[in-house]
C-alpha cells in the first residue's frame, strides 16, 4: 500500500509527468525551430515567386499598351501615307527580323524598352486592301512573349 503525501494536483502531476517538473526538453524545442523554418522557407519562395509573376504581368500590361497606342496611330493614317505603311523589304507578315522588316520602332515606357515592328502587304486579302501586322516585342528577359495585331486598312 502506498500512502499518498500531498494534494490531489500533486498526484495528477506525478502521474502524468512522473518525477520531472514542467517544461520543455532540447529535442522539442529543436523540432518546433525546424518546423518553424520550414514555414518561413515556404512564404519567403511564396514571396518571390509572386513577385516574378507580379513583374512579368507589369510587362505584358506596358507592351499591350504599346501595341494599342501604334495600332492606334496606323490606324489613323491614310491608306495613301508613304511614310508609315508602305512596303519596303519584308518577306512576309510574320518577319521580326533586324534590317530585313518594314518597319522598326523601339519604345520605352515606365515598363521597360519594347521593340515595335510593323510590316505591310499590298493588296491581301483583296486588291482593295492593306495589311499591316504589328508585333511588339519586349526587350526584358523576364519574358518572350511577343504581342500581335493586324489591322487592315482600304485603299
Amino acid at each position: 500500500m502506498q500512502i499518498i503525501i500531498g494534494t490531489k494536483e500533486d498526484f495528477m502531476k506525478r502521474k502524468f509527468y512522473g518525477t520531472k517538473e514542467g517544461g520543455f526538453t532540447l529535442v522539442e524545442i529543436l523540432v518546433a525551430i525546424v518546423i518553424l523554418g520550414l514555414g518561413v522557407l515556404a512564404v519567403s519562395q511564396m514571396t518571390v515567386l509572386g513577385l516574378r509573376t507580379s513583374r512579368v504581368i507589369n510587362t505584358q500590361m506596358y507592351a499591350r499598351d504599346v501595341l494599342n497606342r501604334s495600332y492606334e496611330f496606323l490606324q489613323a493614317l491614310p491608306s495613301s501615307d508613304t511614310t508609315y505603311i508602305k512596303w519596303r523589304h519584308s518577306v512576309n507578315l510574320d518577319d521580326t527580323i533586324p534590317g530585313s522588316c518594314d518597319y522598326d520602332v523601339t519604345e520605352v515606357t515606365h515598363g521597360g524598352v519594347f521593340r515595335v515592328v510593323w510590316n505591310v502587304e499590298d493588296s491581301w486579302p483583296d486588291n482593295r486592301f492593306k495589311t499591316i501586322r504589328i508585333h511588339v516585342i519586349p526587350r526584358s528577359l523576364q519574358t518572350r512573349k511577343v504581342l500581335r495585331a493586324d489591322l487592315i486598312k482600304r485603299y
